[in-house]
């Protein structure tokens, strides 16, 4: 019996483990929200697991995820991006606790114009992104076994993402202006979730040293901003057209990169089907609604 926490489990990300984990034979899931759990308090994290003596793995689905408030949130952002993490490794590491946290495309940020590897140069923009990275290097730095995932442009039931804001906005609009120059790859929550439950299979068969480290994982191919909402339209059914516009003229607070295409080949050995496709999760996603 694999036995789990899950922090952060009222988030979409969280909702997603819980929905892939819970009532499985061979896992037992404990699970926090944040009026159960908050991350920045230590001495909380420490009782909750002398309490569960017994837990294996945490799964660290919480973070402070509000990309252009974090440009004035600074002390927040750092608080559950960097902080936070780095009290959840330790109390891990003193116990031979499995990690598992998640990062961002944001990281990466830089010039190449080719899917990105987990090598590739990191030079984040905007707190929120510099912030994911610190807490990277934090977990890291701590030392203990962990393991962290590295995504883009998630969505999921129960959140405040673009696939739900669009859906929203797609039934009382009859158009909206989308960003057209940035390129990604849509992640659904629950896809992250089956590609965790198969590192943490190769944890508990011994092959703890498979999944140490940072790895890439996004549904498969990529589309841009303007491109992914026309497709969100067209697969919901919703008469709502799209109009293309730049970042530039969109004006965020907090700077995105151009393209952030994640390559997805070291985690695809350890996985125990193929990545799918964007527009392959989209409609799974689309026809759980219904």
């Amino acid at each position: 019996m694999k036995q789990v926490i899950v922090s952060g489990a009222g988030g979409q990300l969280g909702q997603a483990f819980l929905k892939a984990l819970s009532f499985q034979d061979d896992f037992s899931v404990f699970s926090f929200d944040k009026s159960q759990l908050d991350i920045a308090d230590q001495d909380k994290i420490n009782r909750i697991l002398q309490s569960l003596p017994q837990i294996q793995y945490w799964i660290n689905c919480a973070a402070y995820t509000k990309v252009d408030d974090a440009e004035t949130h600074v002390r927040e952002a750092t608080r559950y991006n960097v902080i936070a993490p780095g009290f959840i490794a330790q109390a891990c590491k003193d116990r031979d606790i499995h990690m598992v946290h998640f990062s961002s495309d944001y990281v990466y940020h830089n010039s190449l114009q080719r899917p990105l590897l987990e090598d590739d140069p990191t030079e984040p923009k905007g707190i929120y992104a510099r912030t994911k990275r610190e807490g990277e290097i934090e977990i890291h730095y701590i030392g203990g076994s962990h393991t962290i995932i590295r995504t883009s442009w998630v969505y999921g039931p129960g959140g405040h993402n673009f696939v739900n804001t669009m859906l929203r906005l797609g039934q009382t609009r009859e158009q909206l202006r989308i960003v057209g120059d940035q390129i990604g790859a849509p992640t659904f929550t629950l896809d992250i979730a089956h590609a965790v439950k198969d590192l943490i299979v190769h944890h508990a068969a011994g092959r703890k040293e498979n999944i140490q480290g940072i790895f890439n994982y996004a549904n498969a191919g990529a589309v841009t901003w303007d491109n992914f909402a026309r497709k969100i339209f067209q697969s919901a059914k919703l008469n709502c057209e799209v109009t293309t516009i730049t970042s530039a003229e969109y004006g965020a607070p907090a700077p995105r990169p151009s393209y952030s295409v994640l390559n997805c080949d070291k985690i695809r050995p350890l996985l125990s089907s193929p990545i799918p496709a964007w527009e392959d999760a989209l409609n799974r996603y689309l026809s759980s609604l219904t």
